[in-house]
């Protein structure tokens, strides 16, 4: 999870993640800064402290990613762990910050911008790291779903190039396809018996082959599509919806058309959804 975070890393969406917090954070006023600062020093002061906690959170994620134990944790564990280590520094940051921009606020002069001890006291240490977790989580978690969607992106993205490699490298799937007339093309939609034919269906077009049903899906077999009933066979890449329930039981394709899905093949089409 970790190592995916640092080598799908992007400065400029970060960025802009942050800048929109940011500006959200610097609007709504959260943890009293609404009433405590205007809307200039607010934004300021969201700024260093989203950037900085950003930055505490990526160095956490690379310390982190070194511990072996900590890289065999579930992800949304290993994500709170980062988040833990980089909010102590964190913190630390969010309390110079208040001293700073608080004081800055109700003194006009002699405001000193090194914090004595006794401005942070014990007591409000504990407030500041839970708002500090608090601002890391969200920022966490924005991360976490943005690459995990990514990571979902590349896995489909992945299986359709191999699936057409498949499609390219396999002789009985290449067997089949070289039945179809050359002004259909290859890109198969579905397919359905029609008495010692089979009506084949493709998105340029459809025609009649002169072949078993049941030699036909021999020879499909390592195509990336589903026998739905008896008589029928649809391309994955063709189906737009899946309806189980009820007596009408069907797949209901791109192009509008719906075919039958029989008691036999439910479970299997089933576990397309």
């Amino acid at each position: 999870m970790v190592a995916s975070y640092l080598r799908g890393y992007s400065w400029q969406r970060d960025l802009l993640i942050a800048g929109g917090i940011i500006f959200v954070f610097a609007f709504v006023g959260p943890f009293g800064t609404f009433d405590d600062m205007s809307f200039f020093v607010r934004l300021i002061y969201w700024t260093i402290v989203i950037y900085g906690c950003g930055a505490f959170f990526w160095v956490s994620a690379f310390l982190t990613y070194k511990i072996a134990v900590i890289k065999k944790i579930p992800a949304y564990l290993n994500n709170l762990v980062i988040v833990f280590f980089g909010s102590l520094p964190a913190t630390a940051l969010l309390a110079y910050n208040n001293f700073v921009f608080r004081s800055f606020e109700t003194t006009s002069v002699n405001i000193s911008f090194i914090p004595e001890l006794s401005d942070l006291k014990p007591e409000r240490w504990t407030w500041l790291w839970l708002t500090v977790f608090m601002i890391m989580i969200a920022i966490s978690t924005v991360n976490f779903f943005s690459h995990f969607g990514k990571s979902l992106s590349k896995k489909e993205k992945h299986k359709r190039e191999l699936s057409k490699i498949q499609i390219k490298t396999d002789s009985d799937i290449l067997q089949f396809l070289a039945r179809l007339p050359k002004e259909i093309g290859t890109d198969l939609v579905s397919l359905s018996m029609s008495d010692h034919y089979i009506d084949v269906t493709t998105k340029q077009g459809s025609a009649l082959v002169h072949l078993k049903f049941s030699k036909a899906m021999k020879e499909l077999k390592k195509y990336p599509g589903v026998q739905s009933h008896r008589s029928h066979w649809v391309s994955l890449s063709a189906i737009k919806n899946v309806k189980l329930s009820g007596r009408d039981k069907s797949v209901e394709l791109f192009d509008g058309r719906k075919l039958p899905v029989s008691e036999k093949y439910k479970n299997i089409v089933k576990a397309l959804n």
